[in-house]
């Protein structure tokens, strides 16, 4: 594979592309969020995540460092149109870690589009390039209209992490600087210089913070402060619950939009399933949101 021209790859990749059954060669999950930029507007960021075994398996034939080539597309679900490409790549260095630990170091990818509310269909192929390995994932996912939202508190997609790191230091696309602060500006999930990284797997160590992202809305009202807390249930049971935070969206901010963070210490819990539950109250409106989803606590 190492003797394939650029033009070879890029066919290859293409044509794989093009296929309607998955190619499974290299395993890839994919978490797709999106926050409200303005009243027409989302910012949907993307995470690639390729399981560490892959960059194990290129230290393990002596590679100093191997490229993931990424292609993909998304397309408006409704017309079948095209409306952003993806192709890109990521340079993973291998020399300074051993096989072991490339194991548990998944490979990351992360960019973020622009889409209006909608429902969508994106296709993810990822090529390793030493080995001509390739795999592809495909779903559909929703941007819902959050201006419709009068029911409920409109919130953001929900997101649970078990790392921030450096934005800097992300493993993420390689375009030019430029495009990067650009995306760095607009993509909630950066703060302080720091990336909050989504958990594709929702499994989560006890021996690291738990975190917890989302924006609520208010819209054009006159904001009222908002009450959200976490809970974790197994079965009916409730074992734990943070404590509620109260939020007010910042000042003179178009879409009143409220950042709600949490940074939990999961240590006193047990291994285990959960539901993790986020609920989001506004007091003064009589109106609620309530978001839930599994996780794994592994020690």
């Amino acid at each position: 594979f190492g003797k394939f021209t650029t033009a070879d790859k890029e066919r290859q990749l293409e044509d794989a592309l093009m296929l309607g059954d998955p190619v499974t060669e290299l395993t890839i999950a994919i978490e797709i969020n999106y926050f409200q930029l303005n009243r027409a507007e989302y910012f949907v960021p993307l995470m690639v995540k390729i399981p560490g075994r892959e960059l194990a398996l290129a230290k393990k034939r002596g590679v100093e460092h191997t490229l993931i080539d990424f292609v993909g597309e998304i397309k408006d679900d409704y017309g079948g149109t095209t409306v952003t490409n993806i192709r890109d790549h990521v340079d993973a260095k291998l020399s300074d870690k051993t096989a072991a630990e490339l194991a548990s170091s998944p490979i990351e990818y992360s960019s973020g589009y622009t889409l209006l509310p909608g429902k969508y269909t994106i296709k993810v192929l990822a090529r390793d390039d030493d080995t001509g390995r390739i795999g592809t994932f495909q779903t559909t996912f929703v941007i819902p209209n959050l201006n419709k939202e009068t029911k409920r508190v409109p919130i953001s997609s929900v997101v649970l992490s078990g790392k921030r790191q450096s934005y800097k230091d992300a493993i993420f696309n390689v375009a030019k600087e430029k495009e990067q602060n650009k995306q760095a500006a607009a993509n909630p999930l950066v703060q302080n210089g720091q990336q909050l990284i989504p958990s594709v797997t929702r499994v989560f160590s006890k021996g690291r913070n738990f975190y917890v992202f989302l924006q609520a809305y208010e819209g054009t009202a006159p904001p009222q402060p908002l009450i959200a807390f976490v809970s974790f249930y197994q079965g009916q049971t409730k074992v734990y619950e943070t404590q509620p935070l109260e939020v007010s969206p910042p000042p003179n901010t178009r879409l009143q939009t409220a950042p709600l963070n949490f940074t939990i210490d999961l240590s006193q819990l047990p291994p285990g399933k959960y539901n993790c539950q986020v609920s989001v109250l506004d007091p003064a409106g009589g109106k609620g949101t309530f978001w839930q989803a599994p996780i794994l606590l592994v020690p």
